[in-house]
């Protein structure tokens, strides 16, 4: 317990100093313990509040996934403008988001596929802000970048379809732009279809106490890897017969 609350209050003092934490020798001994300092961490900066998204994803199938919540402030509608020096680390990404349109409150027996599916009511593209309250976080321990939200700065919302059962994912095309930098990409996900972390995702909430209420929010991981922005770029995502989304580093 002891190393959790150091852990907690570490990141609790790099967020609110804007100051990045230095580990040291607190160490983290599991995923269990970096979601316990995740939830300790969330509950101190937006005491009472539920996530409004969530981020859910891994480099391949092979593994199992991660999450972290994302609390309403962080989340921004496109077009959006984020300053530069308000960040630690200008990771960009570019992602598909499912919103939910109906509640999945927890319980002990997992929800079918089925009923996640039809309590998703679109799909839509996302810019990921990747940000770090860690101050060597190439060099820091996987497990504290989870208990860090994984990296998790803000999530910025675009356009999207209710049709998204018709995407055939693994043919979905991407163009994402950062400022005169383009990377393209076509069915690169990790996991093939990005509606996979949906099911498990609902599941990590249920195990750890929360639902998922409508209008709620899944990202699902990048699908052309981490791009560093600088300020004055203008960085967009675009995901044909889906949707775009746009944020200005000021």
């Amino acid at each position: 317990m002891a190393e959790i609350e150091k852990a907690t209050k570490l990141l609790l003092d790099a967020r609110r100093s804007r100051k990045p934490a230095v580990t040291g020798d607190v160490v983290l001994k599991s995923e269990k313990d970096a979601y316990r300092v995740q939830e300790a961490v969330f509950a101190q900066l937006w005491p009472g509040a539920k996530p409004a998204a969530w981020k859910a994803g891994g480099p391949s199938d092979k593994v199992e996934p991660t999450a972290a919540p994302i609390p309403a402030e962080n989340l921004l509608r496109s077009p959006a403008s984020v300053a530069a020096a308000s960040m630690n680390l200008l990771g960009v990404e570019a992602e598909i988001g499912f919103r939910l349109a109906r509640d999945l409150p927890p319980r002990a027996k997992p929800y079918s596929e089925r009923a996640i599916v039809a309590a998703v009511g679109e799909v839509l593209v996302a810019i990921e802000l990747c940000d770090t309250r860690l101050a060597d976080w190439k060099a820091t321990s996987g497990l504290w970048k989870l208990a860090d939200f994984q990296n998790n700065g803000a999530l910025i919302v675009g356009s999207g379809t209710k049709e998204w059962q018709k995407i055939d994912f693994l043919q979905q095309e991407v163009e994402f732009r950062i400022g005169d930098r383009a990377r393209k990409a076509k069915g690169a996900h990790s996991f093939g279809n990005p509606f996979r972390l949906v099911p498990w995702l609902v599941a990590h909430a249920a195990r750890h106490g929360m639902g998922l209420h409508a209008g709620d929010i899944v990202t699902t991981g990048a699908w052309t890897g981490l791009e560093i922005a600088k300020a004055g770029d203008v960085v967009t995502a675009r995901f044909p017969g889906i949707g775009e989304a746009t944020v200005r580093i000021l």
